[in-house]
């Protein structure tokens, strides 16, 4: 007997609702793309259709709960859409479920970017800027997940230090400035239309852990989606992941953050490795940066710093 073979028709029978859908209605053909003999699909009678279907939405409902832990603001903003609920609900599909973990958030949100761009979501948005706001959010959040996942795969398989930590970094260096400096490891950094904290504080009415179980109640209204993302204040929206709890089962990562202007961003481009911070504020001053520019560019480049997002090289 196969039971390898009935065992990704059962998997499969819980996240492929087309199957699930031919098998609760007694289709003989259900499984006709499986290498299963008469006996092992007569196996699959004694599972109640009900049953199958109960399965499937408890996984769906925590498999979501876990998501939208990573992805609040994204949510709220998703679930103020006629079906933006049953659109969340669907991703969790065989595209998704069948990619490896540090994969899944990517896979999810590349399929969410694909649905929300579909006129038949589109169209609720009230302009393109609108679902660009959206995407963008969307990818901050999804470089929070990513990182996250990376890392914490990397300590699964004994690959870390005990501490993941950049080296400390002395504020009181007064020669700081003269050192080269570059990104420390799993950073992501995003341009988003405003503060990231701002956003979750008015769309997120909840904790991370109790969202989903809220917004699958009570979604955000259209009106306060398009009310907050009137508003446009653009910031670099920069995270590092770091381990906060070290376990080889289930490590817990944070997220160290900072929001600089969005005139922050084209700077990054001479965080290499060689260049010092205080080279880049001599070639800024050449060329004719008025000295208030200078000091929050030089205050930026502390904080990054401080926060261990950037290191000494």
């Amino acid at each position: 007997m196969s039971f390898l073979e009935q065992e990704r028709a059962l998997f499969d029978l819980l996240f492929d609702q087309s199957l699930r859908e031919n098998f609760c209605k007694g289709s003989t053909t259900a499984f006709s793309e499986y290498e299963l003999d008469d006996g092992e699909i007569e196996d699959f009678k004694e599972i109640r259709p009900d049953a199958i279907e109960l399965d499937a939405s408890m996984r769906t409902y925590l498999i979501l709960t876990h998501i939208c832990r990573q992805f609040p603001v994204s949510f709220s903003l998703v679930s103020s859409l006629q079906n933006g609920i049953s659109l969340l609900q669907g991703l969790i599909n065989l595209q998704t479920m069948r990619c490896h973990p540090t994969e899944r958030a990517t896979v999810f949100t590349s399929q969410l970017r694909e649905e929300l761009s579909a006129p038949e979501y589109s169209c609720e948005f009230d302009s393109d800027k609108e679902l660009g706001m959206i995407t963008a959010i969307l990818e901050a959040e999804l470089g929070m997940a990513w990182t996250s996942a990376i890392l914490k795969q990397k300590v699964l398989e004994g690959k870390l230090p005990s501490k993941n930590m950049p080296d400390d970094f002395k504020s009181n260096d007064e020669d700081w400035l003269n050192k080269p400096i570059k990104l420390a490891s799993y950073v992501s950094a995003v341009i988003i239309p405003q503060s990231y904290v701002k956003l979750k504080q008015t769309l997120c009415p909840c904790e991370d852990t109790g969202l989903w179980a809220h917004l699958s109640k009570t979604q955000l209204s259209a009106s306060l989606r398009s009310k907050t993302l009137a508003y446009e204040d653009p910031r670099l929206f920069i995270t590092r992941a770091h381990i906060s709890t070290l376990s080889r089962c289930e490590p817990t990562v944070d997220h160290q953050t900072a929001e600089l202007t969005e005139g922050f961003a084209p700077l990054f481009q001479h965080v290499n490795g060689t260049n010092t911070t205080g080279q880049i504020l001599a070639q800024l001053k050449q060329a004719g940066a008025a000295d208030e520019i200078l000091q929050g560019v030089e205050a930026g480049f502390h904080q990054l710093l401080t926060s261990g997002i950037l290191k000494l090289a």
